[in-house]
């Protein structure tokens, strides 16, 4: 074998062992360290007595558990997010078993969906896209974004912005605390948080993606620059777009997530602060209200916040 194609030949299989190792396909699943109180009140800010503008109502829009225990756990998620929200001053909250009724989308300011949608009707997707059109705001978590039949996806990329385009176009892997999670801080949704996050966690990417979304989050393998612009960041290799967006059409706010997929991810005092600052902008309110959410329940009487616990020994339930 000549020498320059020798060369080539080690170079193409160094970069395939690197792509295979950023796969995240033997990532072990492992929540990040608590954090203390003090650290995480730093990007929550003093929100005590802080009050909604108005009154929310909320709808919770849930599915069966179709995973193994600690992933996926929609009935989880929702029993243990529904009580937090409805003790948040002018909030209530209502639930959905896989696909809102027509009076509770009228009833509805927030829909925050976690759940593998089920197939839907014309009307169905109707109902949805006139909710969001009016005004009504979404909150989209992880798998919320993949809608089969995949001929459906682009009716869920005009209610929400982005939707999974099928296996051979759309990505999705694991990725550990070797990865940065890049944000866009100039967004109102992070403005003021940390420009880059770790977590250990779950995302897809190559989304079908509608013109009026914009990416605020996004996923680079360890060897990506630190000190870059979001817009570099986006442009940077292996980097997995559209871990957070936003998106509006008609008077509608849809903050959206394609991580979340395991059930400590939603224990962590960060990731709850990065969704409860969604919710925020979805409702166009200022988040401080949200605040108790990011440590109620999730502190230890040491004052650390967050969760040692991988939480895969959970039993899954149908509903």
């Amino acid at each position: 074998m000549k020498r320059n194609t020798l060369l080539t030949f080690i170079l193409a299989s160094l970069a395939c062992l690197l792509i295979a190792a950023d796969s995240g396909k033997n990532s072990v699943a492992k929540p990040n360290p608590p954090m203390p109180r003090a650290d995480v009140e730093r990007f929550t800010g003093d929100w005590k007595g802080a009050k909604l503008s108005r009154d929310v109502r909320i709808l919770w829009l849930y599915g069966p558990e179709d995973h193994k225990g600690g992933e996926h756990d929609y009935i989880r998620i929702k029993e243990l997010f529904v009580p937090l929200l409805k003790k948040i001053p002018r909030v209530s909250v209502d639930e959905a078993f896989q696909f809102p009724s027509q009076e509770q989308f009228d009833q509805a300011d927030l829909l925050i969906q976690y759940l593998h949608l089920p197939g839907l009707a014309p009307g169905q997707f109707a109902m949805y896209q006139a909710f969001v059109d009016r005004g009504g705001a979404v909150v989209s978590i992880h798998e919320s974004c993949i809608m089969r039949p995949l001929e459906q996806a682009g009716n869920l990329a005009d209610c929400i912005g982005c939707s999974w385009k099928g296996n051979k176009e759309s990505k999705w892997s694991k990725f550990g605390h070797d990865h940065k999670i890049f944000l866009d801080t100039a967004h109102p949704a992070f403005e003021g948080l940390p420009f880059t996050l770790k977590f250990n966690d779950e995302s897809y990417w190559n989304l079908l993606t509608r013109e009026n979304v914009r990416v605020i989050g996004a996923i680079a393998p360890a060897a990506a620059p630190e000190h870059v612009s979001f817009k570099e960041a986006l442009q940077g290799e292996e980097v997995r777009s559209q871990a957070f967006w936003t998106y509006t059409s008609g008077k509608g706010r849809v903050f959206g997530t394609t991580t979340g997929h395991y059930t400590y991810t939603f224990h962590d005092p960060m990731y709850r602060l990065l969704l409860m600052r969604g919710v925020a902008w979805a409702l166009d309110e200022k988040p401080a209200p949200f605040m108790p959410v990011v440590f109620a329940g999730n502190c230890d009487d040491q004052g650390m916040v967050g969760t040692t616990d991988s939480m895969l020994d959970y039993q899954n339930r149908r509903r």
